[in-house]
């Protein structure tokens, strides 16, 4: 979903399969996965207060020019609630206790009427090559119905979930990858509720999307919340980030998740010996229905499950001496799925990695790894003065660094000028489906080399907040952030 949160891309069964050549292959994973080593669990004491956070989830035609740019807008950034007016909002939620309202059946309806006017355009509902709406529509949207007037819900096929979660993809204003949307593979985890469990499939998430480097792009779906049973939660924004270590005034790692390790090490998790710059966070998680109450608690990540890549540059030796890697996948894991009036509050996804998301953001931003200066002072450019254009001299290097590195490690990674290219192409297909594409324009031009690409000259259809999606929540963001509970 763009910066920061993962080029979804993934060559698939789908007729996009040709749209884009990785070093990986990018061949489909098979159709079952295994679910994962079980990570180590550890449980907060319940009797002992749980301390604090301190801070912390594709051209086939010329695109219209226009001749003044969009102006970029401001990227929200998602507000806490105040922990004085709602001190109860920041756990998980205690079982029978979800706040959450009974499914409304219009909208329910309306997606199955979606549903089923797009069942027969390729690759949309899908799975495994087999499914497809066996109910007439009629039928299925009087069952449904029937089904909210008793429960206050409704369970949807296997057939309807992928679709639902494949058009929140489609619908996902901040993603440049979304020409793929057809082939996203579902794991479907909805009996899942208890901690332990989810963070083993999350484990297993990991194991079926990463393939050795060939990503596909994979949900991975638990049990949803309903009107008298919370589903889990990931607190975690990815499955997989590197600690943050508040070290004699300045932080060791990660600056983002100094906040979330806080919060971990409180539950009781322990780092390496000796604490290092990558060092890769455990799994916090609630889990739901009868755990719900029990709150959050930490499972230690397999070391084999997560893939890494040393970042080295093709010029400059000294490169490999900065002793920067990153991992892999980039696997969303708290956001919330909405699918026809239905919530899955843990619903982990992954595409792959665009190299402007590492080099020119994780790596180059103040607040992260802060690269830009050593990067510049090494490569002998004068830094006294912004004129000289160090930080962007220095910004590309660590970019093609990154996708260098992929390159030769067999990791599926996308440029932002190949990627710009394909989304026009996805916005010509929506508009011969004679559907619209909403789009962030701030999100979806790179971080370099903006006005290179084809994004960047003319504008798009605005965001909605309609339909199948993934949403963020502030209480879902701090948590991720590691804000006070």
């Amino acid at each position: 979903m763009a910066r920061g949160m993962a080029t979804m891309a993934v060559v698939g069964n789908s007729s996009d399969a040709d749209a884009v050549t990785t070093p990986a292959g990018g061949t489909p994973a098979p159709a079952d996965e295994p679910a994962g080593t079980v990570p180590t669990a550890r449980v907060a004491d319940p009797g002992v207060a749980t301390a604090p956070l301190a801070a912390a989830p594709p051209t086939a035609g010329a695109p219209a020019v226009v001749v003044d740019r969009p102006r970029p807008r401001p990227r929200p950034v998602p507000q806490a609630p105040d922990p004085a007016a709602t001190p109860t909002s920041w756990g998980a939620p205690a079982a029978g206790t979800t706040g959450v309202a009974a499914v409304d059946p219009d909208e329910a309806e309306e997606f199955l009427r979606l549903f089923h006017a797009e069942s027969e355009e390729p690759g949309a509902t899908t799975v495994k090559g087999t499914e497809t709406p066996a109910t007439p529509l009629a039928d299925r949207i009087a069952a449904v119905r029937d089904e909210i007037a008793r429960t206050g819900t409704y369970v949807h096929t296997t057939a309807e979930l992928t679709f639902g979660a494949r058009v929140a993809w489609r619908n996902s204003a901040r993603c440049i990858g979304r020409l793929y949307w057809r082939s996203l593979h579902l794991r479907d985890r909805r009996h899942v509720v208890a901690p332990d469990e989810v963070a083993a499939e999350c484990v297993g998430h990991l194991d079926a999307a990463t393939r050795r480097g060939r990503i596909r792009s994979t949900v991975t779906i638990f049990a949803p919340d309903t009107p008298t049973t919370p589903g889990p939660r990931i607190w975690n924004e990815q499955l997989i980030r590197y600690a943050g270590y508040r070290t004699g005034g300045r932080v060791l790692g990660d600056p983002r998740y100094v906040g979330f390790t806080d919060h971990a090490r409180s539950l009781g998790w322990v780092p390496p010996s000796p604490m290092g710059r990558f060092d890769v966070l455990p799994l916090v998680v609630s889990g739901g229905g009868e755990w719900a109450e029990k709150g959050p608690q930490f499972f230690d990540v397999p070391t084999e499950s997560v893939l890494e890549v040393d970042v080295a540059h093709p010029d400059h030796a000294w490169f490999a001496d900065l002793g920067l890697r990153w991992h892999a996948l980039p696997v969303i894991s708290n956001m919330r799925l909405d699918v026809g009036g239905v919530s899955y509050p843990a619903a982990p996804f992954n595409g792959w990695y665009m190299a402007t998301e590492i080099g020119a953001r994780n790596f180059a931003d103040a607040d992260r790894y802060d690269m830009l200066r050593e990067v510049a002072e090494k490569m002998g450019l004068d830094t006294s003065n912004d004129r000289t254009m160090w930080r962007d001299r220095a910004a590309v290097e660590l970019t093609l660094a990154v996708q260098h590195s992929f390159d030769g490690a067999g990791v599926s990674m996308a440029d932002h000028h190949g990627e710009s290219q394909r989304f026009l192409r996805h916005l010509e297909r929506e508009e011969q489906a004679g559907r619209t594409c909403p789009v962030d324009w701030s999100w979806i031009v790179p971080p370099i080399s903006g006005g290179l690409t084809p994004v960047f000259h003319r504008y798009y259809d605005e965001p909605t907040d309609t339909g199948p999606m993934f949403r963020m929540d502030p209480q879902q963001a701090a948590r991720g952030q590691g804000c006070p509970m």
